[in-house]
C-alpha cells in the first residue's frame, strides 16, 4: 500500500488534448474494425500517380546539379531538373494549402525554413477560446505542482483548423470543422517527398519557435519521405489522430523532446528512420491502436535510434511491431510504460519486439554538467545550444529495455548487450499512478494491479554482439517479482550464464497462473524515480533513485 501510495505522486508526460482513435464510432462510443491501412508510396517522379506540386527553393537547380556519382545519381539529377520547370512554391506549407486529397508534393533540394509559417504567433489571439478544457497554463500542472510552460500547451482541434501554423511550421490538418465524425475530409492521402538523392539534399529545418515541424492531424493516408527534419520545440513530425500513415527515409534530428510521434493512430510505418538528438525518444509510437494482440497496427523497421534520452518510448504504446532496428547509444534503449494519465489505451499492451540490435545505452545525460546546461532557471530553452541534450522525461540510464507497467508484450529474438544497468527492465506500475482512481480510494485493492501480466523474453542473444564477441550487460534480466504470466524461456548469454537479480530464477513459461505481488523491496527502490523533474532543482536527481547515475562498465 505504501509503494502504490508513493507512486501516486505521479511522473512528467507530455501535454495532449483528448484525443481518439481514429476507428472510434461516436454514435455508439465503441471501437469498430479498423477502416485503413498503411498508404502506398507513389512514384514522385512519374505524371501517372496523382496530380503533383513542385516546391523549390531559389538555389535548388544548384543543389540539384551537384548531384553526380553514379547511374542512379544521374537519373535523379535529370528527373529533378524536369521537375524544376513545374516548381510554383517556394514553401511546403504553401503547397500544402493548395493541394487537395490524393495530391503529390514534391520538395526539390533545398533549405526549407518555412519563413511566412514562423510569423504566425503563438498563441495565436485569433483563436482565443479554442483551447481544450485543460489546455490552459492555469489547468495544466507538471508533477509536484510546476507549471506546463505556455508554449507546451495544446490547442484543441480547432484550434489548429483555423489556426494552423501557431504551433506547427507546417501542419496538414485533413478533417473539416463542419461535421463532428473525426475523419478526414480534405488533403488526405498526400505524399510530400523529398526528390533529393539523399535525405539531406532535402532539409526542413525549424528554429524551436514552433511546438511541432510537421504536424499530420487527422490526415489519413499521409505519406512523408526522404528529408531531413530539425529543431522542434516538441515534435519533430507528429501524427496525431490519424488513419493510415507512412514516414520513410527519413532523418529526425535535435527536437527538444520527440524526432517522431504517433499518437491514437492506426496503420502506420516507421520505415529507415534515423533519429537522433531527441530529449525524449527519437522514435515514440504512443496510445498505439487497440488490438489486445489481435493484431498489430504501426510498424517500426530497418530504422536507426541513436544518441537520444531514449531510442524508442511509447506510454500507452499498444499494437506496436518493432522489427530489425538498432536502437544503442542512448541513455535507454527501448521502454513502454502506463505512467501517464489521458492517454487513450491504458494500460499498455501488445507490443512485439523481435530481431532488434538493443546495445550500448550509457549516454549520460544526468551528470552535474547536464544539470547546469539544462537547468531552465539559469539558461531558457531559446539560449541553449539546439544540438546540446537535454533530458526531459525520466529513465533508468544504462538500460536496453524497460517495460514500466505494461501486459502481453513479446520481447524475442534480440541481441540485447553492453547495456550497463540491465538488458530488460520489467517494474509494475500501479492503476492509482495515472489518476485512474478516486483520489484517496482504493488503491490498494485489486483494481491497482492491472499491469505487469503475460510478458514474454524468448531467445534472445545476451551480454554478447552479433559477431558473439561477449560484451556484458549490468545484469540481463531485472524483475520486480510482480504479476502473473511473466515468463523468461531459451534466452542465451556467454558460457550460458543468463544473469537476473531473481536468486531462485526466473520462471519459465508459461509464467505464475496467480498474481504475484511482488517484491516490495525492489518496488520501493523504483518509487521515487517518478518524482523527477527537470523544472525543479530538488528533484532532478530524487533522493533513493540510482537511475540517474550511469553504472560502472560491467566486466
Amino acid at each position: 500500500m505504501l509503494v502504490a501510495a508513493t507512486w501516486s505522486s505521479g511522473a512528467v508526460a507530455h501535454p495532449e488534448r483528448e484525443s481518439y482513435f481514429p476507428n472510434f464510432d461516436i454514435a455508439s462510443k465503441t471501437f469498430g474494425p479498423p477502416f485503413g491501412r498503411a498508404p502506398k508510396s507513389r512514384a514522385i517522379f512519374l505524371k501517372k500517380d496523382g496530380t503533383r506540386l513542385v516546391v523549390c527553393k531559389s538555389d535548388s537547380k544548384a543543389r540539384i546539379r551537384r548531384i553526380k556519382g553514379s547511374a542512379k545519381a544521374k537519373r535523379v539529377r535529370k528527373a529533378n531538373l524536369r521537375l524544376l520547370k513545374a516548381c510554383r512554391y517556394r514553401d511546403i506549407q504553401t503547397a500544402v494549402n493548395a493541394a487537395k486529397s490524393g495530391y503529390r508534393i514534391a520538395v526539390l533540394p533545398g533549405v526549407y525554413k518555412e519563413l511566412p509559417s514562423r510569423s504566425s504567433p503563438n498563441p495565436d489571439h485569433r483563436c482565443d477560446g479554442l483551447y481544450t478544457q485543460g489546455d490552459s497554463s492555469a489547468d495544466q500542472t507538471l508533477s509536484r505542482g510546476a507549471p506546463i510552460p505556455s508554449e507546451m500547451i495544446q490547442g484543441s482541434y480547432d484550434y489548429h483548423a483555423k489556426c494552423p501554423n501557431s504551433q506547427n511550421l507546417i501542419a496538414i490538418v485533413g478533417d473539416s470543422t463542419a461535421d463532428a465524425d473525426r475523419r478526414c475530409d480534405h488533403r488526405c492521402n498526400l505524399d510530400i517527398v523529398g526528390t533529393g538523392l539523399k535525405q539531406s539534399d532535402v532539409l526542413i529545418s525549424a528554429d524551436r519557435t514552433k511546438l511541432n515541424v510537421i504536424k499530420a492531424d487527422r490526415a489519413d493516408g499521409i505519406n512523408l519521405r526522404n528529408f531531413t527534419i530539425e529543431y522542434s520545440d516538441f515534435n519533430n513530425i507528429y501524427i496525431l489522430e490519424t488513419n493510415g500513415f507512412v514516414l520513410d527515409r527519413i532523418t529526425t534530428r535535435y527536437s527538444r523532446e520527440y524526432g517522431i510521434l504517433s499518437f491514437a493512430s492506426d496503420q502506420g510505418l516507421y520505415n529507415r528512420i534515423n533519429a537522433y538528438g531527441a530529449g525524449d525518444s527519437g522514435i515514440y509510437p504512443g496510445a498505439g491502436p487497440e488490438g489486445h494482440c489481435k493484431r498489430y497496427g504501426i510498424e517500426i523497421r530497418n530504422s536507426d535510434s541513436h544518441d537520444n534520452n531514449i531510442g524508442y518510448s511509447g506510454t500507452a504504446g499498444n499494437g506496436v511491431w518493432a522489427h530489425d532496428n538498432k536502437f544503442h547509444g542512448n541513455s535507454t534503449g527501448m521502454t513502454t510504460d502506463s505512467f501517464a494519465g489521458n492517454h487513450p489505451g491504458m494500460p499498455q499492451d501488445c507490443a512485439k519486439w523481435e530481431n532488434n540490435e538493443i546495445y550500448s545505452n550509457n549516454f549520460d545525460l544526468w551528470d552535474k554538467a547536464h544539470d547546469d546546461y539544462c537547468d531552465i532557471n539559469k539558461r531558457s530553452v531559446a539560449q541553449r545550444d539546439p544540438k546540446y541534450v537535454c533530458p526531459t522525461f525520466q529513465n533508468p540510464s544504462g538500460t536496453g529495455i524497460l517495460i514500466a507497467g505494461g501486459n502481453g508484450n513479446i520481447v524475442r529474438g534480440n541481441h540485447i548487450y553492453d547495456n550497463w544497468r540491465d538488458g530488460v527492465k520489467l517494474l509494475w506500475v500501479p492503476r492509482a499512478l495515472r489518476g485512474e482512481d478516486p483520489t484517496g480510494q482504493s488503491i490498494n485493492t485489486s483494481n491497482n494491479f492491472d499491469t505487469s501480466l503475460d510478458n514474454s523474453f524468448t531467445n534472445n542473444a545476451m551480454s554478447r554482439d552479433t559477431t558473439g564477441r561477449r560484451r556484458p550487460n549490468g545484469n540481463d534480466f531485472w524483475w520486480d517479482s510482480e504479476g502473473s504470466g511473466n515468463c523468461w524461456q531459451d534466452n542465451d548469454a556467454p558460457g550460458g550464464k543468463v544473469t537476473s537479480n531473481q536468486p531462485a530464477g526466473l520462471p519459465a513459461c508459461p509464467g505464475s497462473p496467480v498474481l504475484l505481488p511482488g517484491n516490495a523491496a525492489a518496488q520501493a527502490s523504483q518509487v521515487s524515480c517518478a518524482t523527477w523533474n527537470p523544472y525543479d532543482p530538488a528533484l532532478r536527481d530524487p533522493p533513493g533513485c540510482d537511475w540517474f547515475q550511469v553504472p560502472p562498465q560491467p566486466k
